[in-house]
């Protein structure tokens, strides 16, 4: 029985998306477990780890997603190791292979013996560390696989993710690290639906045309018309946020390429704002977040794979697999 710890060097590393990859392409059937829950998203009137949610159905895995991600991670009640043991022996089930997927950052827990680190050595597991190219991420790296020599566990190598210069896996071999992938940038992965902002701000839908719109990007309309029109021609498929008082940045965003209109604070349109938006199908959503609360809730989806978006995920399993020494992950 094998069990693969997959960590992160730095938040938004692109661990999620190398959590899916590296399970898709296991050449049998690998069970998944993820001690902290974080990221939430609805399902059912649950509040459920969108990851588990996630690998549940891209894995056709048994059990809930409480039993696949249990545990949040609470610095002034902190979780025993030994809790978290009990949790992923249960996650187990008959799995011969399973895939443990750490937090935003392997150093989660530390304090209370329950990071990253910490719990692949509770669990008998290898360790894959994955880095996305971010300032200062080189040296975390180096920093944390020799944190990682007073666990008892095997440090398999690294995943570089978001297309590292070829210098630097140069740099890591050097000091005895060994690189496993270097993934490119993808920016198609970065796309997401309506449908999925939807989630993401449990908004309520004015205008439903265009539901599987993809966006591409996010823009925030708060200046005039005529400045606003401007930026908005650049940007393509765009989800623009504004407040709900705003019909003249809406009416303007609906005669260029929008995938989506959020109106922020809870005020409803005006009728002709509406009527524009059936005549050129773009949905329209309406949240009681302020404009930046939205803004950050929709900038988060960023990480984000819907386990329905079944061409992203194909995507995903084909992009680790052409990238990742996959023979030296589960050889």
């Amino acid at each position: 029985m094998r069990t693969l710890f997959l960590g992160a060097v730095t938040e938004r590393s692109g661990k999620s998306m190398v959590s899916l990859g590296l399970a898709l392409n296991h050449p049998g059937k690998v069970g998944y477990f993820k001690p902290f829950g974080e990221a939430l998203r609805s399902d059912h009137e649950r509040l459920v780890d969108h990851d588990a949610y996630l690998m549940k159905r891209a894995l056709s895995l048994d059990g809930d997603e409480e039993r696949l991600a249990p545990f949040t991670y609470d610095i002034y009640k902190p979780v025993r190791i030994e809790e978290i043991v009990r949790a992923f022996k249960l996650a187990r089930g008959d799995h011969q292979d399973m895939l443990v997927e750490g937090t935003r950052d392997v150093l989660t827990g530390f304090l209370h013996d329950v990071s990253g680190m910490a719990i692949a050595e509770a669990l008998g597991a290898e360790v894959v560390l994955v880095s996305a190219k971010q300032p200062g991420s080189m040296d975390k790296l180096v920093m944390l696989v020799q944190l990682l020599s007073a666990y008892k566990v095997k440090f398999k190598g690294v995943i570089l993710n978001q297309s590292f210069k070829p210098e630097a896996r140069v740099l890591l071999e050097q000091r005895g690290i060994r690189v496993l992938g270097n993934i490119p940038m993808a920016p198609d992965l970065k796309h997401f639906t309506v449908k999925e902002v939807v989630y993401a701000l449990n908004a309520d839908i004015v205008v439903e045309e265009g539901f599987e719109n993809r966006v591409e990007d996010v823009m925030i309309g708060a200046m005039n018309p005529e400045a606003a029109i401007k930026f908005m021609r650049r940007a393509s498929r765009k989800a623009l946020i504004t407040g709900g008082d705003r019909s003249d940045i809406q009416m303007a965003a609906l005669t260029t390429d929008t995938s989506c209109l959020v109106l922020t604070g809870g005020m409803y349109p005006d009728r002709q704002v509406i009527a524009k938006a059936y005549e050129v199908r773009v949905p329209i959503l309406l949240t009681s977040m302020d404009t930046l609360r939205a803004a950050e809730a929709i900038d988060h989806l960023i990480a984000r794979i819907d386990p329905e978006d079944s061409q992203k995920i194909e995507r995903v399993r084909k992009l680790v697999a052409e990238s990742v020494d996959m023979n030296t992950i589960w050889g």
